[in-house]
């Protein structure tokens, strides 16, 4: 059988979200709801808030970083608090993906059209941005185990794929990756999750408070060489067809395996 290097790049952008970064340090698991005699859980998937710690490795360097996860029903969103950007999509009826990018330090919004580019990439795929992970890579993966039951049901998956080794921890009934990690010779990353809330006041908050942002449709950029704060963002790379969503605090796009 003919053997194939898998690149990294190529494998986890048909799975993971935006990162340059994981943890190798243990971090305690958040608790989740309890059982229900019911069988149901007492807490909705669709409306949350998840923190992650994120660090990844080259055996040279190591790069960390957070990402909060929140959704909202058909809205969810990646918030980067180091760099203070929201990357959020909206699933709509016709089930297209609309996403918007918030620069949450300056109150400004850049809003995309269903089937719009966006780092050169039309986003289709909900279910990577919803789950921070794709079904598509998940079903790749082998069941290792389960553990816990009811909402606490975990299912434990790992597969090598090429050379690369990947490792997810998944809780079932809340549709939440615990963790994620992959390990190709001396580079590794892992994602942890750390917390989970499930109020949803604060969720509502969050994105109504970016709803107030100034907001400019893409299209519309290249007609706009009056506006300081998009010309700086242009400049930067935070708005182009080929960065991440990863900088560093010179605007400079993170090496990394999620860049699309």
């Amino acid at each position: 059988m003919k053997k194939t290097l898998i690149n990294i790049r190529t494998l986890l952008a048909t799975g993971l979200a935006l990162s340059a970064v994981t943890a190798i340090s243990i971090v305690t698991s958040p608790t989740f709801a309890a059982p229900q005699a019911n069988a149901q859980c007492a807490t909705t998937p669709s409306k949350l808030s998840a923190s992650y710690i994120l660090e990844s490795s080259n055996g040279v360097q190591s790069r960390n970083s957070e990402l909060v996860l929140y959704r909202n029903g058909k809205t969810v969103a990646h918030h980067y608090p180091q760099t203070q950007i929201t990357e959020s999509w909206y699933l709509s009826p016709n089930q297209q993906v609309k996403p918007t990018r918030f620069f949450d330090s300056a109150k400004r919004a850049i809003e995309y059209q269903p089937g719009e580019k966006v780092h050169g990439k039309t986003e289709t795929d909900w279910d990577y941005r919803n789950n921070l992970i794709s079904q598509a890579l998940l079903s790749q993966l082998d069941l290792v185990k389960e553990t816990g039951t009811g909402c606490e049901l975990t299912r434990h998956y790992s597969k090598t794929i090429g050379h690369t080794k990947i490792s997810v921890q998944w809780a079932v009934e809340q549709s939440l990756l615990l963790e994620y990690s992959w390990q190709q010779d001396n580079k590794k990353e892992m994602w942890t999750l750390t917390e989970v809330n499930h109020d949803a006041n604060e969720v509502d908050r969050f994105f109504a408070q970016r709803s107030q942002y100034q907001t400019t449709d893409f299209a519309d950029i290249g007609d706009d060489h009056s506006d300081p704060f998009l010309t700086k963002m242009v400049t930067l790379g935070f708005i182009e067809k080929g960065a991440s969503g990863f900088y560093d605090d010179k605007g400079n796009a993170l090496a990394g395996g999620h860049h699309h």
